[in-house]
């Protein structure tokens, strides 16, 4: 008995002595696909029923289990939405990396797996138009919608024509991106506004920074991207319809979008429209003459699939006829004199029309793309894209002659374009994501009337690579990029493109460096550097005479060089519930920096007299700051505040030194600082509740920091605004059915102020008090 009792003893402690020295510190750490796409499955829930563990698998599949023993058998169990029910038996040595491989359930076999973005989200500064900006602002154009973010402003010709504005810089440094298609405009003057259609846009998003690696040579300030909302995965039909109506001018907008997904088949269509027009706007206290603005957009899309295929072809046209202030444009010196001095505008029609008359501007934009994509393999896929795009500008100035030349413009420029993009692109390989991929560019332009820059052709090519590594639940994630370009510009001043007089011809390398560290799930910290190039366009080079639509004279410098940038930006975001916090410092060093200088003069054409500005260039630090925040402090309110601060100014010869205290270094044409705060309620404290009311107020200040030569008029003093936001959505039925109304408010104290990049400041005050109702519907689920 003693013996038995003994060996019953050590046969105990020989078991608690293997299990204390079991190691059970390991970590099982997996990544979740699609069986037959190899797409990762984000938000799986992943559960250990022996350990009592689990987890959710992230964005990218990943997950980790952590605290398991060693060679112990563990049932791995993984659920997903749309998959059948995932149950493996595992045992782990050391810490254990697998893949689980799900398959889609019967429901849900035909469900079409949407294409991502070749690259990953960039490491840089990066912001969305929240849903209640983007309601709001529907029915106006793009710019106006951007510069509800901080860091993103507007250049303004006039009271109908608006450009955004990142972080100082405008036009061909900033990359227009639809639908994954580079915008290819006559985009270069102050006057010429983005050729897009804000309805047409499911998610509207900035990248700030040099983005040269991504999108071109024409991001080295940043680049606006559009993207559509998917079409439709199940069988049947839906869409939306959308009007809206604003006071000031008498605006109309009327739009609407039709999906339809064929039965048992993988085609998806869907045809979008927008018409608009408005007639003159009145500041608080005159109409402004011949401020109209009349728009048709229309596009279709369709995508389309068989097992690795999948296909997309999109066709848009836009429409555009927009008046021009007539007070901008003067027939002498003295009077120009006069009107810049005026208070109010000269030459001034004060009475309400929807006419449009001389001087306007008339654009048309078309754009055809497609694209195919097939999948090599599980970690593979390839993807081929051609593009095509057709813009042509007319600008009609005021003429004192009658008969045919009275009907023709001034101004016409058309441009062709032709880009063919081949792209390759992997799913995670050792913690590594990215792709690599080439494109060709072709441009045509000609100059029919008016001969304010030349015609010309442009070739290019470009390479580019991007990485990204990430291992989860690692708090590092690194991206890498690098991109070389190469365009050849070949000119005449002569009518003919088979006379050429001029041929230019730039490349450079851009590259992108970036680190994301994530403090905890709701705090991260952004670091990036990007060094990117923009050749000078060819209105910088070669520009002779009067903008029209900007009511300027310009005049261009042949021996400009290529623009160098190298950005360095670090953001911190905090995330968390209501609470949403982020804030970005940001250092731009620009070699070379193209700007338009004003003269302080006036030049006397045969067409009228118009101030003067030079294309100048010179070394240039561009630096700032941007931040937002969102803070809860009740359960359905919270106070909203956003902040843009940013000093330009232009290096001396040889000097890395600031700008002296008389300011003979600043940079013309820079934002002013300007601060957003306001209140915001919302049912349920959540944004997206259909419910909403917000009031908030924008204070300008007076730009002091000018050239040391001045300006034709003193900088505008500062200014407040204050803007009311609101917005209920109704359920209708379980049909899928919504109405969704809003109303919005500017300029709620109609006070009168000028904005200071606004060129025809000089002549009128901004719009006064505008009252806007909208109302979608949605149908079909």
């Amino acid at each position: 008995m003693l013996n038995s009792k003994a060996a019953m003893l050590g046969f105990c402690l020989s078991c608690a002595l293997g299990l204390s020295a079991q190691d059970c510190h390991i970590a099982l750490r997996g990544h979740i696909v699609e069986a037959g796409t190899g797409e990762p499955l984000a938000y799986a829930s992943v559960s250990v029923p022996e350990a009592e563990k689990g987890a959710i698998s992230d964005e990218k599949g990943y997950f980790v289990v952590a605290d398991l023993c060693e060679n112990t058998p563990y049932t791995v169990e993984i659920s997903h939405v749309e998959c059948d029910h995932f149950t493996q038996v595992v045992r782990l040595k050391e810490n254990t990396e697998m893949d689980f491989r799900l398959i889609h359930n019967a429901v849900l076999k035909e469900v079409v797996i949407r294409e991502k973005a070749i690259a990953p989200a960039p490491a840089q500064p990066e912001q969305q138009v929240d849903e209640i900006d983007l309601a709001a602002s529907r029915g106006i154009n793009l710019g106006e919608t951007l510069r509800r973010l901080p860091g993103v402003t507007t250049l303004n010709t006039g009271l109908t024509i608006s450009k955004p504005v990142i972080q100082g810089l405008h036009s061909n440094r900033i990359a227009i991106v639809a639908n994954g298609l580079t915008l290819e405009g006559q985009q270069w003057g102050s006057e010429h506004a983005p050729e897009i259609d804000p309805f047409s846009a499911g998610k509207i998003s900035v990248v700030k920074g040099a983005a040269g690696v991504r999108y071109g040579t024409g991001a080295l300030a940043g680049a606006v991207v559009l993207e559509p909302a998917p079409l439709r995965e199940e069988d049947g039909m839906g869409g939306w319809v959308a009007m809206g109506g604003f006071s000031n001018g008498l605006g109309l907008v009327a739009s609407g979008a039709l999906d339809w997904h064929l039965p048992s088949s993988t085609a998806a269509f869907r045809l979008q429209g927008t018409a608009k027009k408005s007639g003159n706007l009145r500041t608080p206290d005159y109409y402004l003459g011949n401020t109209g603005a009349a728009e048709f957009d229309l596009s279709a899309m369709a995508g389309w699939g068989k097992e690795r295929w999948t296909h997309e072809a999109v066709l848009s046209t836009f429409n555009q006829r927009l008046g021009i202030l007539r007070a901008s444009h003067i027939g002498n010196l003295t009077d120009l004199q006069l009107a810049i001095d005026s208070p109010v505008p000269l030459n001034n029609d004060d009475a309400f029309t929807y006419g449009i008359e001389r001087p306007y501007q008339q654009v048309g934009h078309m754009t055809a793309k497609y694209k195919v994509t097939q999948r090599l393999s599980d970690k593979w896929k390839w993807s081929g894209q051609y593009a095509f795009q057709f813009n042509h500008r007319r600008e009609y100035d005021v003429v004192r002659s009658s008969g045919t030349a009275a009907d023709k413009p001034q101004l016409s420029f058309r441009l062709w374009t032709n880009t063919i993009d081949l792209s390759a692109e992997h799913m995670p390989i050792g913690h590594w994501q990215g792709g690599a991929g080439i494109q060709g560019i072709q441009q045509t332009n000609f100059v029919g009337l008016g001969g304010l820059i030349p015609d010309y052709r442009t070739a290019g090519a470009s390479l580019w690579a991007m990485e990204r590594w990430r291992r989860f639940p690692n708090p590092w994630e690194f991206e890498f990029g690098v991109r070389y370009d190469y365009r050849r510009t070949s000119a005449t001043t002569s009518g003919s493109l088979s006379n050429i007089d001029t041929l230019v011809h730039f490349g450079s390398i851009s590259a992108t460096a970036g680190v994301i560290y994530h403090f905890r799930k709701y705090l991260s910290a952004t670091l990036n550097s990007g060094y990117a190039w923009r050749p000078p366009h060819v209105n910088e080079l070669f520009a002779r005479g009067v903008h029209h639509g900007a009511g300027t004279y310009e005049q261009g410098r042949p021996d400009l060089s290529p623009e160098k940038a190298l950005n360095t930006s670090l953001s911190i975001s905090l995330q968390k519930e209501r609470l949403d916090v982020m804030l970005t410092l940001y250092h731009n060093r620009i070699r070379d920096f193209i700007y338009l200088d004003p003269q302080n003069t006036f030049i006397l054409t045969v067409r009228g007299a118009f101030p003067a500005y030079f294309y100048a260039q010179s070394d240039a630090v561009l630096q700032g700051l941007d931040g937002n925040a969102s803070l809860p402090f009740a359960k359905n309110w919270s106070l909203e505040a956003r902040i843009s601060l940013l000093r330009g100014y232009r290096l001396l010869a040889d000097s890395l030194e600031t700008p002296a205290n008389d300011g003979q270094d600043w940079l013309p044409l820079m934002p002013v600082d300007r601060i957003q705060y306001g209140l915001k309620w919302s049912l349920g404290g959540q944004a997206n509740d259909g419910t909403f009311v917000r009031l908030m107020a924008a204070t300008a200040l007076r730009q002091t920091r000018i050239p040391d030569e001045g300006l034709l008029k003193d900088a505008p003093p500062a200014f407040t605004t204050i803007g009311l936001d609101a917005g209920h959505t109704f359920r209708l039925g379980t049909s899928g059915r919504s109405l969704e109304i809003g109303l919005s408010v500017q300029n709620l104290g109609n006070i009168r102020y000028r904005e200071y990049l606004n060129f025809f400041r000089f002549y009128a005050d901004e719009p006064g008090l505008n009252v806007g109702l909208r109302a979608k519907m949605a149908f079909g689920g």
